[in-house]
């Protein structure tokens, strides 16, 4: 798509003075705005964005004035009478519809049918409610006034200055914002209940959902109010707003929104029940949380210039809520979860050749859809990790907070974050860093090993194995005991060391993958055994060697020996990424394979099924309820019949899904999905239409997608589309389906005939550019790949080009680890499975 023309270069605006009166009844809106700004010189006209609204007049300082409407540009192109030179004030009175598409100014449904009324600006859909110039850069201060129904519940970001009633409507003033981007401006409308606490320094931090769920508030209010603290602590800058509060809403496209004082969030992200979330909610809870509110200083205060910087948002987001949540609950090891969480998922995604940079052009914001992905989120926090070691943390949280000082209530670019650190540390930040963010891609070591010399080599790397001809260089920071504060600047070096248990990337602080030498693997495997290898050293160990294994750097047998050397390990993030192995190889490496893992998977959780059990032990740690239900899963998968007995008599007892331990559900369900039929999907639907805990809601999605025969998954296919299943959820529905080997040519077949709906209900939300690649990973058949690209050939769109591209990359990338390495993972298997 082409770019577009940046209007904040022809006006900047100042201030606006927003009224608008929403009509549930109709799902309408009309009001006006007066938006104040400077006009560039020798401007003959007033270009705004607007999308979808009807214009119904128009006054340049109180002259009334003619205008057009340029709907293929979301621009309002306003006549200017006369000469206009620097400061206007235009008057804009207007009307538009209150949509479907969870965006803009939107409708929830609670339970009970009521309608509330949410808004979501980012990333360029404050046009859709008001004119305005909608870019990050053009930040105004704004006061806004709503006229609602009375009785209802009005919030916006900043405290009512004035409320007045009449019979029927409230009429509610908002203190003015601080200077903002559009994209932060919210306001939620409707019957709503909170709790409330404030923070050490006098902030009022309210938690709001829907009045059947607001009692399951008090756990994101205790974070939200923590973390305002910490954060205030850290940057050494007081949260600028009298108020913070958090709003769960029952229909929320993404996970959460930073809005300024106004944070919204899906309610799954939002709400803990006590006695009936998963330990796993209620840690994502903490996390999303601490994100949002970690917004309120990196990326509200100080905000990228344009969609290119995002990195800048949500990067360092991504980074600092594990700091924040790692204070909050020490016991939870959060560090370690970033490697297995973040560190991994952003190395899967940039090793595709059809990656994008950290700093990504964005011509066009129809574009930005695209980019919130693990590279913009979770390569840009492992960006901010390296940085943090790099610097040392005192010199990286020093040069945070002389940032967010120097640029409060502006915009920058990535280059000024740069700068701000290195007048701080007097280290060479740009020159360290530049090469990580503008680069596509990352780095992979490989190690030779002659004598005492080690040669070490760095190229990109490359998930389908190639070799570029000229590939970038990174500086690689060694990480390594026996050669400290090395840092490979070029595309070779060498080194002298007598450690044949040379261990690269300690702490797995830097971004890139690590191949040894083949005798270094049996020594590896030995220490693995001898349990002297760290928990992150692990999980580094075991990534790097699936990435190599399917790439076609490393054997295929190495990767099988590391897994069989780890049958006694207790650890709840290392254990994911065993999974992780094993399910890949399940998924991708075909039937034959999938049946001979069985015993061997069987065997390598034995150790931790007896040790954990089915019951939570008194003062049992926040890792062991984590890791339990994973092994019980892989038991199940593994077709251990006195666990697949265990679940179905679970399921059978239980009159309804909260009769189930909040941790085991998924597990259960999965189990007896896979070998159930009628009955239990009939008994699932029945839990499904009762359900109210939003997590439920999306177990049940993941129980219902899992039955093998075709009444009951064409059954739930056909859910997608009915009032059971929210708009929201949809995405667990499909790609749990297409997960589902059974289900998954169905699943394909329903998505071809159902994509003018989706595009017409979910087409501006996330999930909609992520279907192609949901249903790539599904596929690893060579005759699949021409089918993929006909049907996306013809629904191609600019929003979804880049969703294609990885997809036809990862189905090839999946039919060659088949071909080259199934039979050797099967000889692998005949001869070692009963050995651990």
């Amino acid at each position: 798509m082409a770019g577009v023309n940046r209007l904040f270069q022809y006006f900047k605006p100042t201030r606006y003075e927003l009224e608008l009166t929403p009509d549930k009844q109709h799902l309408s809106f009309k009001g006006s705005v007066i938006i104040q700004g400077f006009l560039a010189s020798g401007s003959s006209t007033l270009q705004l964005h607007s999308k979808g609204l009807e214009i119904t007049k128009v006054t340049i300082n109180g002259l009334e004035s003619t205008f057009l409407l340029k709907p293929e540009v979301d621009e309002l192109v306003i006549n200017l009478a006369g000469d206009v030179n620097g400061r206007l004030a235009a008057k804009i009175t207007f009307s538009g519809n209150i949509t479907k598409q969870m965006s803009g100014l939107y409708p929830c449904y609670g339970r009970d049918g009521e309608v509330i009324l949410g808004t979501q600006f980012e990333s360029h859909h404050a046009r859709e409610v008001f004119p305005c110039i909608d870019e990050p850069e053009a930040k105004a201060v704004f006061a806004l006034t709503l006229m609602t129904p009375k009785d209802e519940v009005v919030l916006a970001n900043t405290l009512p200055k004035t409320t007045s009633q009449d019979e029927l409507v409230t009429t509610t003033v908002f203190e003015d914002t601080p200077p903002m981007s559009t994209y932060l401006l919210a306001f939620v409308v409707g019957k709503l209940e909170s709790q409330e606490s404030t923070t050490k320094d006098g902030i009022l931090v309210r938690a709001w959902a829907t009045p059947d769920q607001a009692k399951f508030t008090a756990f994101a209010l205790d974070v939200a109010v923590k973390s305002l603290e910490f954060y205030h602590d850290y940057f050494e800058v007081a949260y600028p707003l009298a108020k913070c509060d958090v709003v769960a809403l029952p229909d929320f496209a993404a996970g959460a929104m930073e809005n300024w004082g106004l944070l919204t969030f899906r309610e799954t992200c939002m709400l803990v029940e006590p006695t009936n979330t998963s330990l796993d909610n209620k840690q994502y809870v903490a996390m999303v949380v601490a994100h949002e509110v970690a917004h309120q200083w990196f990326g509200n205060l100080v905000t990228m210039r344009w969609w290119n910087d995002l990195w800048l948002n949500e990067g360092f987001a991504s980074w600092i809520e594990y700091m924040a949540v790692d204070k909050l609950f020490p016991d939870w090891h959060m560090w370690t979860q970033f490697i297995a969480s973040e560190q991994l998922a952003a190395l899967r995604l940039d090793g595709l050749k059809n990656t994008h940079a950290i700093e990504v052009d964005v011509p066009h914001p129809d574009e930005i859809h695209t980019i919130f992905d693990s590279i913009s989120y979770a390569k840009g926090a492992c960006m901010i990790h390296m940085l943090n070691s790099y610097l040392g943390k005192n010199n990286f949280r020093l040069g945070l907070a002389h940032y967010l000082k120097k640029y409060a209530y502006k915009n920058t670019v990535t280059a000024d974050l740069w700068e701000a650190l290195a007048e701080v540390s007097h280290l060479p930040v740009a020159e360290f860093m530049g090469a990580w963010t503008s680069q596509i891609g990352f780095p992979y070591l490989t190690l030779d090993k002659n004598g005492s010399e080690i040669k070490i080599t760095q190229n990109r790397f490359l998930s389908n194995g190639d070799h570029m001809q000229n590939p970038p260089i990174w500086p690689v920071p060694l990480l390594a005991a026996d050669i400290k504060d090395k840092i490979l600047n070029s595309r070779k070096m060498t080194v002298q060391t007598d450690n044949n248990g040379l261990h690269l990337n300690l702490n797995q602080a830097g971004f890139y993958i690590t191949k040894y030498w083949p005798d270094a693997y049996k020594n590896i495997t030995e220490r693995l055994n001898k349990d002297s290898l760290s928990e992150v050293e692990r999980i580094g160990l075991i990534a790097d060697s699936l990435a190599l294994t399917k790439a076609g750097h490393l054997p295929a047998n190495y990767l099988l020996d590391i897994l069989s050397a780890l049958p006694q390990e207790t650890s709840s993030p290392v254990w994911d990424g065993i999974a992780t192995v094993l399910g890949d190889m399940r998924h991708i490496l075909g039937n034959d394979v999938k049946h001979a893992l069985k015993p061997f998977t069987k065997n390598l959780v034995s150790q931790q099924l007896a040790r954990l059990g089915w019951h939570k032990k008194a003062a049992e740690s926040h890792f062991d309820t984590l890791l339990r239900p994973l092994i019980l899963g892989l038991s199940s998968g593994a077709d251990n019949q006195e666990v697949v007995a265990e679940a179905k008599r679970i399921f059978d007892d239980a009159t309804s899904l909260s009769g189930i331990d909040s941790d085991l559900r998924n597990m259960v369900l999965a189990s007896v999905s896979h070998r159930g039929g009628k009955a239990e999907y009939q008994k699932m639907f029945g839990m499904l239409k009762t359900a109210t805990s939003p997590e439920d809601m999306v177990v049940l999605a993941h129980g219902m997608t899992n039955f093998r025969q075709p009444t009951e998954y064409m059954a739930a296919l056909k859910l997608i589309k009915s009032e059971h299943v929210k708009l929201q959820n949809i995405s667990y529905w499909i790609v749990y389906a297409l997960g589902n080997p059974k289900s998954r040519d169905a699943t394909w077949d329903w998505i071809k005939e159902n994509w003018g709906w989706l595009k017409s209900n979910v087409g501006s939300d996330m999930i909609f550019t992520r279907l192609p690649m949901y249903v790539a990973k599904a596929f690893c058949q060579d005759d699949f790949l021409p089918k993929y690209k006909e049907f996306f050939e013809s629904v191609h769109e600019p929003a979804i080009d880049r969703s294609i591209k990885q997809g036809i990359e990862s189905i090839k990338l999946q039919v060659a680890w088949k071909k080259r390495d199934e039979q050797v993972v099967l000889d692998w298997l005949k001869n070692n499975a009963a050995n651990l």
